[in-house]
């Protein structure tokens, strides 16, 4: 009887929710626009039909981004970010190397975990940009996101970050409480890193990478297996590695790339107006110095795992050595593309595009599987 009033509850809720969203965003459907050379002209019509000139001074105007959607549903998507959830296959880790991954009794479990942890991260996601709204706003290309840009008002942001955390909850609390636990103190600290942590130097990338180690914590819980020692030191120097050269990439582009939106405009936009702890790190040359430590350390820590007498003997192998080859191209390669542009600013859609980042991992995820396997067999 319980579970059926809780069932209608949240699909009250969901309703009640989608509707709100839904008359709210109906009025940003058709808006009209205004002249980016002078913002207090607006002027008739889409974005896709802005003059390349302007017709008030004349002046030569780059057309907007008119690929943004605006619609209801996209505008929910894009807040709560579905394509970062693949951030919490690290969740998955200690399944692949315990090889419960295998076992259809645990797909379940899993699945719920991470679809759990997934809207609990979509509603840090939500409230870390009603926090930073104002330096987004400035951003080249943060500014376009819904808060930042108006689309979606702060009320709507809040109440679409307290349903995701709700539903994320609710799932985690079905699998026990522990999980639960664990993603609570996840929440927590991302929203303490989203109010002050994220303005205090280096701590900003260890808080980051402290949330990867969380990840993997609830895996093993949720499977209920101890958690390596050097599964978690894996975890922690290589979401630094990614951390260290996202900062590093985004000091770059704040510094060089702070261009204005239209030609000939003024604009004041800096690292200190974007990202205030930008500002603080050291040149360029020591952080490439920081990531090149890390890079190593990551490799180290796995070929060390690989070789612990503990893992031989837990997994009846030594076999895992010959798996170093894939994580040795998989760092030289994410570092190669990562520090080229602004790719590295968004380590999820790097990995993504990149065929050869996709296929090494794969590999790597097959051999580990596949020596595992026989090993127990």
């Amino acid at each position: 009887m319980i579970v059926y009033i809780l069932g209608d509850f949240f699909r009250i809720l969901s309703c009640g929710t989608g509707y709100l969203l839904l008359v709210s965003l109906h009025s940003k459907e058709t808006r009209v626009t205004s002249n980016p050379c002078h913002p207090d002209v607006n002027q008739k019509g889409d974005e896709k039909c802005m003059l390349s000139i302007c017709i008030i001074c004349g002046k030569k105007m780059k057309k907007p981004n008119t690929n943004v959607r605006t619609g209801v549903f996209h505008l929910i998507l894009r807040t709560i970010r579905p394509r970062h959830w693949i951030k919490n296959s690290f969740i998955l880790a200690p399944a692949l190397f315990t090889l419960h991954l295998l076992e259809p009794s645990q797909w379940l479990s899993l699945m719920g975990g991470v679809l759990g942890f997934s809207l609990i991260a979509s509603a840090v996601y939500a409230f870390n940009d009603i926090c930073n709204r104002h330096e987004d706003a400035l951003h080249p290309i943060k500014k376009i996101r819904p808060v930042a840009s108006g689309q979606l008002a702060v009320w709507q942001a809040s109440l679409l970050s307290i349903v995701s955390l709700s539903f994320g909850l609710i799932l985690l609390l079905w699998l026990g409480h522990n999980p639960t636990i664990i993603a609570i103190t996840y929440a927590i600290l991302m929203i303490a890193y989203s109010i002050y942590l994220r303005h205090v130097l280096i701590l900003d990338v260890i808080i980051i990478a402290v949330g990867f180690v969380i990840r993997v914590m609830l895996g093993a819980v949720i499977i209920n297996e101890p958690l390596s020692h050097w599964l978690i030191l894996c975890t922690f120097t290589i979401a630094l590695f990614l951390g260290m050269i996202k900062r590093r990439q985004e000091i770059t582009s704040e510094t060089s790339l702070m261009a204005p939106a239209y030609d000939d405009l003024d604009n004041d936009n800096s690292a200190t107006q974007t990202r205030p702890v930008l500002t603080k790190y050291p040149e360029v040359l020591i952080i490439n110095g920081w990531i090149n430590i890390l890079a190593a350390m990551t490799i180290l820590c796995y070929a060390l795992y690989t070789v612990d007498p503990h893992t031989i003997e837990k997994h009846h192998t030594g076999a895992l050595i010959y798996t170093l080859p894939f994580v040795l191209y998989g760092i030289f390669r994410y570092q190669q593309l990562a520090l080229v542009g602004r790719a590295g600013e968004d380590p999820t859609k790097l990995l993504l595009k990149d065929p050869g980042m996709k296929v090494v991992v794969l590999l790597w995820v097959v051999t580990v599987g596949v020596i595992l396997y026989l090993a127990q067999n």
